[in-house]
């Protein structure tokens, strides 16, 4: 028995192990405090950050072949099969074969671990603790650059940003853009940590996660982190009006982004709301798209086979910056360029369809607690930024990986059956005194 105990511990902490280490290359990165670039998936794409990514899928992989809760991983298994088949067969047609294949190798290494990510955990006050101590290793960063490291900490004039950014916090993550989501899933974390008993830790990591995103800059993500709390809260307490405000909402706000470059009233209707119609001339990136679209309707141009390619870049036909674009600032516009409308379908059943069968379970059984409280606001803010954002099959990118996380957590809380709390030696955590079905 203390044989069988001792492997129990070892594994225990090397899966902790693994938990922070997949947290901190994410949130604080390889390479803290990068050079200013104008693209922030460009700071995921170095040799350092690949090597890093390969060593924790191997350690995932020789995690998993010794753990009971494998079968757990890359669930719904035949959809992700089919979708990372689908992947390959758009990256064997592209015009850009290597590169294509190459992202769908990295995707797939994201995939996993995100997947593994939540089975990691002995508990969920473990997986607690150890997500408010990487939030503070985090925080930590991202003040300590803006305090003590201000020239690469905040954005100085450069002439591939010009003076629009000047002045914005970054802190130790690349671009604005990345600071200001990871800073608001963050105060999603912050809210969690309090509801779940750390209420110290929680309001101060909210407080800090807020403060350091209204200094971002980032105009989508400050607006839209008290209207997803607004929508999580009705989305929860209102079961009849979750059809509408998923299905829906995606829906409307796509149309009202993305018709705004195609259809002229549309434009015209946003513009007399006092809004930028153009959505800091995305407009122009959507319009060019919809010809790239066209072009592959059934199988698309592969993961990366289209934006930022030699045939686009050197198109001297378009007269504006749109085919310099380094992607489509929409996640449902890119996977419709990336892997047609098969690829589109098998996405949207995963992203959004699926979850919605998760929660409405989730209801039936009364588990609704602060862990799916946590998974579903991440999940929403996933969906309405992607009408803004290409945040889906993003490479490196923490909140493609926060995104993913909830979407495989609340297929975790589905399943979810009372267990003694923190009995089974290693297992899937779900919220309080639930455990995950072995």
């Amino acid at each position: 028995m203390d044989r069988i105990s001792g492997m129990s511990d070892i594994r225990g902490f090397l899966a902790a192990t693994l938990f922070m280490a997949q947290f901190l290359f994410l949130w604080v990165t390889v390479e803290p405090f990068p050079a200013e670039i104008s693209s922030a998936a460009e700071s995921g794409s170095n040799l350092l950050n690949q090597l890093a990514a390969l060593l924790l899928f191997g350690s995932a992989v020789c995690y998993l072949a010794f753990s009971p809760s494998r079968k757990l991983v890359l669930q719904p298994r035949p959809l992700m099969i089919l979708l990372f088949i689908w992947l390959i067969v758009a990256a064997i047609f592209s015009a850009e074969r290597v590169e294509s294949l190459k992202q769908v190798v990295l995707s797939g290494i994201l995939l996993l671990n995100a997947s593994v990510f939540l089975l990691l955990p002995r508990s969920e006050e473990q997986f607690a603790r150890m997500i408010m101590a990487g939030l503070f290793i985090m925080l930590g960063f991202a003040y300590f650059g803006v305090i003590f490291k201000p020239l690469q900490a905040i954005h100085q004039f450069s002439s591939e940003l010009g003076d629009e950014q000047l002045g914005n916090w970054r802190g130790h993550f690349a671009h604005k853009n990345v600071a200001s989501a990871a800073m608001l899933v963050s105060g999603f974390f912050g809210l969690y940590l309090k509801d779940k008993g750390f209420r110290l830790a929680g309001w101060l990591i909210l407080f800090l996660s807020v403060f350091f995103l209204l200094h971002t800059g980032g105009k989508t993500s400050t607006a839209m982190f008290p209207m997803i709390l607004l929508i999580a809260y009705v989305f929860e307490k209102m079961g009849w009006l979750r059809l509408p405000i998923a299905v829906g909402g995606v829906l409307v706000i796509n149309f009202l982004t993305v018709g705004a470059a195609l259809i002229p009233s549309v434009y015209e209707f946003i513009t007399s709301l006092g809004v930028d119609a153009s959505f800091t001339n995305r407009s122009d990136i959507w319009r060019l798209a919809v010809g790239a679209i066209a072009d592959k309707p059934f199988i698309g141009h592969g993961l990366h086979g289209y934006w930022l390619t030699d045939t686009l870049v050197n198109n001297d036909t378009v007269e504006n910056w749109s085919p310099r674009a380094f992607n489509g600032h929409n996640a449902w516009v890119d996977t419709l360029i990336n892997l047609g409308f098969v690829g589109f379908v098998l996405v949207f059943i995963w992203i959004l369809v699926l979850p919605l069968l998760y929660i409405k379970r989730i209801s039936q059984r009364n588990l609704y607690t602060p862990v799916v409280r946590l998974y579903v606001r991440i999940w929403l803010y996933g969906l309405f930024a992607s009408a803004l954002e290409s945040v889906f099959f993003e490479t490196g990118s923490l909140l493609w990986f926060s995104i993913m996380m909830a979407l495989f957590g609340l297929r975790l809380q589905a399943l979810a059956v009372p267990v003694p709390y923190d009995r089974t030696p290693q297992s899937a955590f779900a919220s309080g005194s639930i455990g995950v079905r072995p």
